[in-house]
């Protein structure tokens, strides 16, 4: 008569040793990025933030607890129609380079009929983003001018009679240059996100009478949301950020608080600029919030 037994099951200890060594791999995996974190954001950041109580002084600042440095910039009426109109520049940004990079990351992920055709006419998108930031943003200057192309060309057509001033060295011209300089940020994620819909999925909703706007708002906006508001987030954050295109293109006319940052370290007013700082990073990190919460992304926040 044959006898068998059932498979050994595996020493508790030894299972307990190999997720012991799960969870270490785990752990140092994660603490490079973590590392990186700390040291290159949250540690900058406290820095601002406590320099920003520090007393100013005519050489730099002494280090003593002072909150008269968020009670002056609070009260200045011109630091509050600052942050106004850079918030404004940055919604603006963000709006117009949604309208106009969802129609091009449409294209890109559902029109054009091949995979190769798709990445190379993104390669061709992104051609411009190969050179630098300044020099694309210093080429609206000969672009916007008043004898640039654009008014050269509008009087030629005789569409104006005087050249139009706003062009260039306006609010304008820097919301216009920020919008081409950032669209990249927002037609990358929405095309990635609109890449992953299956073209049968709109010819089935056209097949049982959907029409065009009902497919665009009920089946492709919803899908692509998650990649609108990376690209949101992208573009809204930069553009909070930026003073090069504001000192470039605004040419004084035109203000934002990282040029009034850049205006109180120059003046070595240390701790006026780090409560200016302070402020910027808090009002983008609720502009971030709220596009989260639209775009119901990180529902635990």
């Amino acid at each position: 008569m044959s006898s068998y037994s059932l498979p050994e099951a595996a020493p508790v200890p030894a299972l307990g040793r190999r997720r012991l060594t799960a969870n270490l791999s785990w752990a140092l995996l994660l603490s490079l990025p973590l590392l990186w974190l700390l040291v290159f954001l949250f540690v900058p950041v406290l820095v601002v933030l406590v320099v920003s109580f520090f007393q100013p002084t005519l050489s730099g600042f002494e280090q003593s607890f002072t909150l008269d440095n968020y009670r002056l910039l609070l009260t200045s009426g011109p630091f509050f129609s600052t942050l106004v109109n850079t918030v404004l520049s940055a919604l603006i940004t963000t709006v117009v380079t949604f309208l106009a990079g969802f129609w091009v990351a449409y294209y890109l992920a559902l029109v054009v009929p091949n995979l190769r055709s798709r990445f190379a006419l993104f390669i061709i998108a992104l051609a411009p983003f190969f050179t630098s930031f300044l020099i694309r943003a210093v080429a609206w200057i000969p672009m916007m001018g008043r004898e640039g192309v654009l008014n050269s060309a509008l009087l030629s057509l005789g569409i104006i009679s005087a050249p139009l001033d706003f062009l260039l060295f306006s609010n304008f011209a820097v919301r216009v240059a920020m919008a081409q300089l950032y669209l990249l940020f927002m037609i990358s994620p929405i095309f990635f996100s609109l890449s992953t819909i299956e073209p049968a999925v709109l010819e089935a909703a056209s097949d049982m009478g959907a029409r065009w706007w009902n497919i665009l708002w009920e089946i492709l906006l919803p899908l692509a949301r998650p990649g609108i508001v990376i690209g949101a987030v992208f573009v809204f954050v930069l553009s909070m950020g930026d003073f090069a295109t504001v000192r470039l293109i605004g040419g004084g006319a035109s203000t934002s608080v990282g040029l009034s940052i850049q205006n109180f370290v120059t003046y070595m007013q240390f701790p006026q600029a780090a409560a200016a700082a302070s402020i910027l990073v808090l009002v983008t990190v609720l502009g971030v919030v709220l596009l989260l919460r639209w775009g119901a992304i990180g529902e635990d926040l």
